[in-house]
């Protein structure tokens, strides 16, 4: 069998001087309430299952957990959490999943194997699939067998190696048989206790949290604003005590003394998307050159003010078969020979994006001055976050962003027919095979082969123009501590794991 055995009750991310890199020491101070400005809309839910924006994943990570979550350094790793164990068979069919025992819901009610599976059949649900359907579409709902208690096995329908590393964001989190959308419940460390979309959201300390003494605050709120200037203008106020994903042009505006910048260096990437189904990007020579185009150490010193690296139009540098191709540079005069025999000499197109992401509008930007020099005109069209989100499948040339991960764990969703984040429409049928001879072996030698093999395939002919990989920057107050950076995949605030966090003084 290979598996996953769990970790003690405390959580193998407790902070502590060697919890990781970049864990704040000290001992955690108890009580107190944590303030947070985050980017929100009226388009927000609170429903885990079918969260999308990362104000939405931060809200549902706070009330439900999953059966394991992402460890926060590298190597790319998931640890257990509802899970005791997850083992699966050698031919990477059938897995088996151990809960652990003791574990209660907000509401009472303990944790057992029906809530996994009534968790599991609502998330593929064929006609209301839940955001995580893609990622977990190996597994047959009809063929889910309760063993005992505590005891789930589950009978693939394709073989999935990579299945145990398939959880730990909102979108996959165990909720009780009784769920109740109106009020959502889980076993999450905070319970909630208000929301109102685009406003904010409060929760209390849940006192039988699993994790032994955890959290640390007594209360947490979640406070929405509309853009970044009223954001940092409350940080500096004193009106929150951190807000996340920031844009880097904003860290010269904290004072002195008072407040402390996180920078987290991950994969986090901001790409941009070429819709394939339809001229001028279904030509693959247009979309290599709108590659081209980028100068990418330009981009991260100008959009990032130096706070990422270059990238290479593959995601996932993390990946064990991450390839060493040449480096893609800025070439004017090859672009202006792709797109002249292509027939789009003097392309105009609209860019779509919006400030959900630190330096996503500041990127476009940059690209589209870079363009210039081809006598490419991008026209950015900046979107509040309700209109971004809902026209992901529509629009021909957006923007996006992406936690850093491994190949095979996005690419059912992204590249793949069918795949619910693949806006660009773009798929590869000998890539899909690849793909399937990834997930059929647990040889790690054989994954990283397969994986190199995909990651080559979107250098090539790949939808996206991924010219760099941003760090993510945070801001705080010098009073909040036990923010670990999440240097596997760059999310926020180290993955908004607010129960690691507490306020000094």
């Amino acid at each position: 069998m290979v598996g996953l055995a769990a970790t003690a009750a405390c959580g193998a991310d407790s902070p502590s001087p060697s919890a990781s890199p970049g864990a704040s020491p000290g001992t955690p101070r108890r009580g107190g309430k944590l303030r947070v400005g985050v980017i929100g809309s009226s388009g927000n839910i609170y429903d885990p299952h079918f969260t999308s924006s990362d104000t939405d994943q931060g809200r549902g990570q706070q009330i439900a957990d999953s059966l394991a979550l992402l460890a926060p350094d590298l190597p790319y790793r998931a640890e257990l959490a509802l899970a005791e164990s997850f083992e699966m068979n050698a031919d990477a069919t059938v897995a088996t999943i151990r809960l652990r025992s003791g574990v209660e819901f907000h509401h009472g009610k303990s944790l057992t194997a029906d809530d996994l599976i009534f968790s599991l059949q609502r998330i593929l649900d064929p006609d209301n699939p839940g955001r995580a359907a893609s990622s977990l579409a190996s597994i047959d709902p009809n063929a889910i067998k309760k063993l005992d208690n505590l005891t789930v096995e589950l009978t693939l329908k394709t073989p999935d190696s990579l299945l145990p590393t398939r959880w730990g964001s909102s979108q996959t989190s165990i909720l009780p048989t009784d769920f109740d959308p109106a009020k959502p419940v889980g076993t999450g460390p905070w319970v909630m206790q208000s929301f109102q979309a685009g406003a904010r959201s409060t929760y209390k300390a849940f006192p039988n949290y699993w994790r032994e003494g955890q959290p640390y605050l007594d209360e947490l709120e979640i406070i929405d604003f509309a853009d970044n200037t009223p954001r940092m203008a409350a940080l500096l106020a004193g009106q929150v005590d951190a807000i996340d994903g920031v844009d880097s042009t904003l860290i010269p505006q904290l004072p002195p003394t008072g407040f402390t910048t996180v920078i987290t260096k991950s994969g986090f990437y901001q790409p941009i998307t070429m819709r394939v189904d339809s001229a001028p990007f279904n030509d693959p020579n247009v979309r290599l050159a709108m590659k081209l185009l980028v100068d990418r150490e330009q981009m991260v010193q100008q959009a990032y003010s130096g706070l990422g690296e270059i990238a290479n139009d593959m995601p996932c540098p993390g990946d064990p078969g991450y390839p060493d191709l040449p480096q893609r540079e800025q070439d004017i005069e090859q672009a202006k020979s792709l797109l002249k025999n292509a027939g789009y000499e003097g392309l105009t197109i609209t860019l779509n994006t919006s400030a959900q992401n630190g330096g996503m509008v500041n990127s476009a930007q940059v690209y589209a001055e870079q363009a210039k020099a081809a006598g490419v005109t991008v026209n950015i069209n900046i979107q509040d976050a309700a209109t971004w989100s809902a026209n992901h499948k529509e629009d021909q040339f957006k923007q996006n962003y992406w936690a850093a991960g491994l190949v095979g764990g996005s690419w059912s969703q992204r590249w793949s027919e069918g795949g619910r984040s693949n806006e660009s429409l773009w798929q590869d049928a000998e890539g899909d095979e690849i793909y399937n001879q990834l997930l059929s072996t647990t040889d790690e030698a054989k994954q990283a082969e397969y994986s190199g093999q995909l990651l080559s395939k979107l250098y090539e002919s790949g939808p996206d123009i991924i010219h760099s990989f941003k760090s993510n920057v945070d801001l705080t107050t010098d009073k909040l501590k036990g923010v670990i950076p999440m240097e596997s995949n760059g999310w926020n605030l180290g993955s908004w794991r607010y129960r690691l966090m507490w306020l000094e003084g």
